[in-house]
């Protein structure tokens, strides 16, 4: 035996691994999320987290179950949701329900669905969806029963939906330590079990414009320093014209750590309150950097989630 095969022998799994995925074409992109324009800058990798912020009001945790839905249709998804603020679950269930029916849950101006679409989504919904007891409380009791309902041959995602009303156990730590230590915990935990997670981040209060918009928050915003900029695999702010109220949502990618996976940039979905369903815009400004201030309009040309031009 040669010189150079004693040594790179312990390595001899590791090298075959990356020859498969070369010759597979490279490394993999994450699942889609059936949103054209956001695929081209976002998509979610099993091992990785992600922050998902923005200002009160702004839609980021029903964007977010849109995002779920979408996957759960496209693949074979598993999700462990842990989210206070969408109890009783009987009204996060009946939120799930609209977009999965694409018909409204109450009665109104709008076609209601019917008992069958109902049960027929129900049922759908809750073979992906497990939700997480609200008596757990910090993020390590939440993230461990989480991974402990991982299914073979499903991908697992987390929800930690708002990480603000979580029990922190800082002990003598100060915030910023804290916030260091627990989100390398995260990171440890989602690499180690080949999950996704999510979490919901509400920034620091943000003072107004002069015409009393907000900007766009950062991860610079978010109370704890910047290790959430730091750590974070993928971070997305979901950021609407509150004052204005209109239906445009912009999506801003503001960080993608794998360049397989994606890449910052702006995408504007169109939000349907009737159904709580997210649809593209064709317009030309998806794929600009998040920091370019030009961002055109024009005339929305609706589409749902992976419908083609």
């Amino acid at each position: 035996m040669t010189a150079e095969v004693t040594r790179i022998e312990p390595y001899l799994p590791l090298y075959t691994a990356g020859f498969n995925l070369y010759r597979s074409g490279g490394l993999p992109r994450g699942s889609l999320t059936g949103w054209k324009q956001l695929d081209e800058l976002y998509t979610v990798g099993l091992g990785q987290w992600t922050v998902v912020t923005g200002t009160p009001g702004s839609g980021k945790s029903e964007w977010l179950d849109a995002l779920l839905v979408n996957l759960a249709e496209r693949e074979r998804w598993l999700f462990a949701v842990y989210s206070p603020e969408n109890y009783p679950t009987e009204t996060h269930l009946a939120k799930l329900c609209e977009k999965r029916a694409r018909r409204p849950f109450n009665p109104g101006p709008n076609t209601r669905m019917t008992e069958q679409q109902y049960a027929d989504s129900a049922l759908w919904i809750m073979e992906r969806f497990m939700w997480l007891s609200p008596d757990l409380k910090s993020p390590e009791e939440l993230i461990a029963t989480a991974l402990s309902y991982d299914i073979e041959g499903r991908k697992l995602g987390i929800v930690l939906d708002p990480w603000n009303t979580l029990e922190h156990q800082r002990g003598g730590m100060s915030e910023t330590d804290y916030v260091s230590f627990i989100l390398t915990e995260v990171t440890k935990m989602a690499r180690k079990a080949n999950a996704h997670v999510w979490l919901v981040v509400h920034p620091a209060k943000i003072p107004r414009n002069k015409d009393g918009t907000r900007p766009v928050p950062t991860p610079y915003d978010i109370s704890g320093s910047a290790h959430w900029y730091n750590k974070a695999d993928n971070i997305v702010t979901i950021h609407r014209d509150q004052v204005e109220q209109g239906q445009d949502v912009e999506i801003h990618v503001q960080k993608v750590r794998f360049k397989h996976c994606g890449h910052p940039g702006l995408a504007v979905l169109n939000y349907d309150k009737v159904t709580g369903r997210y649809f593209e815009i064709d317009v030309s400004i998806a794929g600009t950097t998040y920091t370019d201030p030009e961002r055109g309009r024009a005339p929305p040309v609706l589409r749902e989630p992976g419908q083609e031009g």
